[in-house]
This record gives C-alpha cells, sequence and structure tokens, in this order.
C-alpha cells in the first residue's frame, strides 16, 4: 500500500510539472513576456515606434495590437494620409505562433491575420482596405529583403492612386530567435500626388522587429 502511494503522489508532481512547463511555454508564445489576460481578445494601443513592422520614408501616427488565444499577435500601425478617399493607410503584420499550448480553447478557430492569398482572398482584402477603388491592371511582384511579395495598383479616379501590397513568410524567413510558424503583412496606402512606382517602393524595405 505504501508503494501504491507513493507511486501516485509522483505522478501527481509529474502531471504538476508537465502543466507548469505548458504555462511557461505559454508566457512565451508571442517571443515575448505574455500580456495580462484582460488584454487576449482585444485591441489595445501601442507605441507605434515600437511596433514590430515598418517602413521606409513613411510616418507612423498610431498603433495597436490584438493577441488571440489561438497564439496570434496581430499589429496595426496607422500611416499618413494627405487624402479624402475612405479608408486608412496602414501596414498590417499578423505573426502566427500556433495555439499556446495543448489546453488551448478551440485550436480550429478562425485566424485573424491573412496567411495565404489566393483571389478569393486578394479580391476580398481589396474590397475592406481599398472600398469602391478602381484597379489597374493584374497584381504585380517585387522583392525586398525578406524575398518576393506581391502588389496591386488601384486609383480613386481624380482623388488619389494606391497601392495594396502582401507577403506571407513562413518561420524560416522571419528574422528573430523566437520566429513565429507564419507572418501575413499588408500595407495599403493612397497619395493624393505619388505615383504607383513611389506608393509601393517603401515596402521594398520593410522592417521587421522579432
Amino acid at each position: 500500500m505504501t508503494t501504491t502511494v507513493h507511486r501516485i503522489a509522483q505522478a501527481g508532481v509529474i502531471a504538476a510539472s508537465l502543466l507548469t512547463g505548458a504555462c511557461a511555454t505559454n508566457s512565451n508564445s508571442f517571443g515575448e513576456p505574455s500580456a495580462a489576460v484582460s488584454d487576449i481578445g482585444r485591441w489595445v494601443p501601442v507605441d507605434p515606434n515600437r511596433a514590430r513592422i515598418a517602413v521606409e520614408s513613411s510616418e507612423a501616427l498610431s498603433a495597436r495590437q490584438l493577441r488571440t488565444s489561438q497564439g496570434e499577435l496581430v499589429q496595426t500601425v496607422t500611416l499618413a494620409n494627405n487624402t479624402a478617399v475612405p479608408g486608412d493607410n496602414q501596414l498590417i503584420a499578423a505573426f502566427d505562433y500556433g495555439p499556446p499550448s495543448i489546453f488551448a480553447a478551440d485550436i480550429h478557430a478562425p485566424k485573424v491575420g491573412h496567411y495565404a492569398m489566393a483571389p478569393a482572398a486578394l479580391n476580398g482584402l481589396l474590397a475592406e482596405m481599398l472600398p469602391r477603388a478602381v484597379v489597374a491592371g493584374e497584381p504585380q511582384i517585387r522583392r525586398n529583403r525578406y524575398g518576393l511579395y506581391g502588389y496591386v495598383a488601384a486609383e480613386y479616379p481624380g482623388q488619389a492612386k494606391c497601392v495594396l501590397a502582401w507577403q506571407m513568410l513562413d518561420g524560416a524567413d522571419t528574422p528573430g530567435g523566437n520566429p513565429p510558424r507564419r507572418t501575413g503583412i499588408q500595407m495599403r496606402v493612397c497619395d493624393a500626388q505619388a505615383q504607383t512606382a513611389d506608393l509601393v517602393a517603401p515596402f521594398d524595405k520593410l522592417r521587421l522587429d522579432m
């Protein structure tokens, strides 16, 4: 009987260790100390100068981020805008670290970030980020330090020219010591005077800080 009790006690210690280990993994699932539980699932403001994403020659006015119970960190940076067309100029980066632990509430819950860009997804993103804009031509491909990215030119006739750029990275392509499994990036920018080449050029010098 004494041996049986001892084995049960040992099993309890092992189980507690596993639970503690799972919690420790959860605290670092975003590559940094975990946020307060109350921040999970809601947008909170962050210092735009400390955002994980930036492009050259674009003024960051504000930033916010969202952490999900499914292991995503989504940051949106609002950029300067000299137009009156609908929507904000913005950078969006979604970092998917996967479910933070085996105890995640629903590992099949839909993701917030965009991690693929099939035609249907692109059409939906265009409608969301450039509502009622006139798309000019087919999607184009360019390269920055992280690899290939795509972009589409559009315009609001007589008001502004616009660009929607996107890039999808897997963990091997994302810098940092604790890279996410995948990263989805979008840049939406419109300008009343600049040409398409000028609008897309900053994405060539995209910066990710992990």
